[in-house]
């Protein structure tokens, strides 16, 4: 299977412009203080990423120019080149230039509209030593040839510059002024009208819905039509007068058929085009409600500080991806559960400067909250290197309030007594503050993340060390894209952002474990459960020899499939609250119509989750592979996001289980703690470089024999002879980097160290 590296385009041009910010911002200290290593190093890193996974995804250009600015700072860090002022310039507009060609990029899929030739040659001056006159710039262009306007902020120039043989020039003042002039006119407009519109776009999505529906209709129509002209008799053996007769109506039957054809595909046309309308309607709309994140988070470092001197504790609260945007309502909706949380993590997770200090730990404790996009969603990612969630102590909590018996307690999977946190009431602390204690918090951040806006939470967890708790949000409570199926009678929603995948099986292929089911699903065992089992109610007769149909959903990390009658298709559908007397009803979360004007009762993915552990389903893990065999796990290491993930599809389409570190360091870690079949590392890291990483685990006695292979952009012999003397047992360059070639090497490796 190739991998389409297309579609990691945009999460490059995402990291690429943040570590392109990070150089800019670098350059202004290094100004200052050009011997100030740990800035060096930090650029020096930036441009080595932007360089190796420009690379791998085919940008040449935005690669070379990466690798000659790269080139430049590794001069400078080995105090081989002071640079000046005008110097300093031409890498300040370097780094421009690059960040305007990203703009083009994103959008043309490609780099080939760069014209990085004068950047190459600006910044090849610098290595050999040329004064850059002070008031020339370099060409700063987007991938169309067109000027850039400056960066937010910068001094525009008195007068234009020309250009002069063989030197770098900028674009005219005047182009400058107006790019800069421009800006958006505002206008303040009540949230309650906004409201208001968002609710009508929901009701024309209803009808959009209907108007297809009455498309299938009139096709029907046309159908039946078609077929009793042809089914008439030719000759119905009368005389000439009925015979005339008959064939003037069969004519007219025949007509008002074309015509009925005619005026369908007009029809379909319009109710198209109507659909493309309405979607950038929606889409609009939706984004007029759109707020960053930052606008909650940015109160919490003050709120963490006040907590901490309360318990008589020092945190570092890091918060990243702040600028990531969500609809209006689900903002106000998830800046108390998200205080609560941090809260928790002050109170119960961090430990005090005593119990850090005897653990090995530094004194002050770690919170990261970090944001950003996941699919069609938003994740909230909030984590702590406290002492962990006292599993002893929830057990002890559980058997207290009779919530479970001991010994059911002690068959429950780890992750199930975790989910315990979460149930009203529940607290492991031993006495109550106006803090914590009390047994509100988790249940009402669950309740409302869940309830009210329709995402999911899971929690892991390890001793001694931290916790963390994973969020999923929508991006917009105005539309839901829903997935709709049938039981009997009835329609089903489920959210589509919970819908693994939807599979016929034959139910041969089921397989009963003791009492329970559950079906093979590639490298994984997934529980199986009836639908109709989970809200009581009977489905159609399913003969024997019919195929299952499955919808295979996701939460918390974990995977169920459900048998349903049929799938009938997706819809944008605005989702309404249930009526007070039905709001009790565990199962489902709302009410939705469909374009037939049927009524959809949408379900609770996390609750139908809660509901199967007690009707004939099993837990599972992936612990074998196809044919019985053992499944292969993967480490891989990278700094960046995207290099890291273009990897580990590539491995986890060819049946691979894969675990990511994003330093040499992180990666140390997980190997104590897991026995790697085999590992995938760059060199160029923060905190551990990949040389390192290493020779570190070729001292531990479970790696001593393990496959290591080295991924770098680094393509100089002395660096590969480097990467062997370090252990590693294969070196591939990101330049000429090739997922085939990776596989086989893989394949290769394991095929030696894993016996058969």
């Amino acid at each position: 299977m190739k991998i389409d590296k297309t579609k990691y385009i945009g999460r490059f041009c995402d990291e690429a412009t943040e570590h392109l910010k990070k150089i800019s911002d670098g350059l202004v200290t290094l100004e200052k203080v050009q011997d100030d290593a740990e800035t060096m190093n930090l650029i020096f890193r930036s441009a080595h990423t932007i360089k190796g996974s420009g690379r791998m995804l085919g940008l040449s250009r935005i690669g070379a120019v990466a690798h000659i600015l790269e080139d430049v700072l590794e001069t400078v860090k080995k105090g081989e080149l002071k640079l000046t002022q005008a110097q300093f310039s031409v890498l300040f507009n370097a780094v421009d230039a690059a960040s305007a060609a990203l703009v083009d990029v994103r959008q043309s899929q490609s780099d080939t509209g760069f014209d990085h030739e004068p950047v190459l040659a600006s910044l090849s001056g610098i290595l050999k030593g040329d004064e850059p006159q002070k008031d020339i710039a370099v060409l700063e262009q987007t991938a169309s040839g067109h000027p850039a306007a400056p960066p937010l902020g910068a001094a525009l120039p008195e007068t234009p510059l020309s250009s002069s043989p063989g030197k770098p020039y900028t674009a005219t003042s005047v182009v400058q002024r107006e790019a800069a002039a421009k800006t958006d006119e505002t206008l303040r407009i009540s949230a309650s009208k906004l409201d208001e519109a968002i609710k009508i776009m929901g009701e024309i999505i209803s009808s959009q819905s209907r108007l297809r529906e009455h498309g299938n209709t009139l096709e029907s129509i046309l159908k039946n039509l078609r077929r009793a002209i042809e089914t008439l008799p030719e000759n119905i053996g009368k005389d000439k007068h009925e015979q005339n007769a008959y064939e003037e109506t069969k004519a007219a039957l025949a007509s008002s058929a074309n015509s009925i054809q005619q005026l369908w595909a007009e029809y379909k046309n319009d109710v198209a085009y109507q659909s493309i309308l309405t979607d950038q309607l929606i889409d609009r709309g939706s984004r007029l409600r759109m707020l960053p994140i930052s606008t909650i988070l940015d109160t919490f470092p003050r709120y963490a500080r006040d907590l901490a001197v309360s318990c008589n504790k020092t945190i570092e609260l890091k918060i990243t991806g702040g600028e990531t945007e969500l609809d209006k309502k689900v903002i106000e909706n998830i800046g108390d559960p998200l205080m609560h949380m941090i809260r928790n993590c002050i109170d119960h997770g961090i430990e005090s400067a005593e119990q850090r200090k005897k653990s090995g730990k530094p004194e002050t404790g770690n919170i990261t909250i970090a944001a950003g996009y996941e699919g069609g969603s938003v994740f909230v990612h909030i984590s702590d290197d406290g002492g962990g969630i006292p599993l002893d102590k929830v057990r002890q909590k559980a058997m207290d309030k009779r919530i479970h018996t001991p010994e059911a307690l002690n068959q429950m999977p780890e992750q199930d007594v975790i989910n315990l946190i979460f149930m009203p009431g529940f607290s492991t602390s031993n006495f109550i503050t106006d803090i914590s204690g009390r047994g509100v918090g988790m249940d009402v951040v669950r309740q409302n993340v869940v309830e009210k806006l329709k995402g999911s939470i899971s929690v892991t967890t390890e001793a001694g060390k931290s916790t963390d708790f994973h969020i999923t949000l929508p991006l917009t409570l105005a539309m839901m894209r829903v997935f709709l199926v049938s039981l009997g009678d009835m329609v089903f929603g489920i959210m589509v952002n919970s819908v693994e995948e939807v599979i016929k099986l034959k139910k041969t292929e089921v397989i009963a474990v003791v009492d329970k089911k559950a079906i093979r699903l590639r490298e994984q065992l997934v529980p199986l459960v009836e639908l109709s089992a989970l809200v009581g109610l009977h489905g159609r007769n399913i003969d024997p020899t019919d195929d299952l149909n499955l919808v295979v959903l996701t939460s918390s990390g974990q995977k169920l499939a459900v048998v349903v009658d049929s799938m009938i298709n997706e819809e944008d559908m605005e989702i309404k609250p249930l009526p007070a007397h039905l709001r009790h009803v565990p199962l489902v979360s709302g009410v939705a119509l469909t374009g037939k004007n049927e009524i959809a009762m949408v379900l609770n993915t996390p609750r139908l989750f809660s509901a199967s552990r007690n009707v004939n389903t099993v837990e599972f893990t992936a612990a074998t592979g196809n044919n019985g065999a053992r499944a292969i796990n993967i480490l891989v290491v990278d700094d960046s996001v995207n290099t890291r993930e273009i990897e580990k599809s590539i491995l986890e389409s060819y049946g691979y289980i894969v675990s990511v570190a994003a330093d040499g360091m992180e990666a140390y870690e997980k190997a104590q703690s897991f026995n790697y079949d085999l590992v995938v590392t760059d060199v160029e890291m923060p905190v551990m470089d990949g040389f390192s990483l290493t020779e570190k685990l070729r001292k531990v006695d479970n790696y001593k024999r393990t496959p290591i292979i080295i991924v770098s952009s680094r393509d100089r012999d002395e660096d590969k002879r480097k990467g062997v003397q370090a252990g590693a047992n294969a070196y591939i360059v990101k330049g000429s980097f090739d997922q085939s070639n990776l596989l086989d090497t893989v394949q290769t490796l394991l095929d030696v160290s894993i016996p058969v």
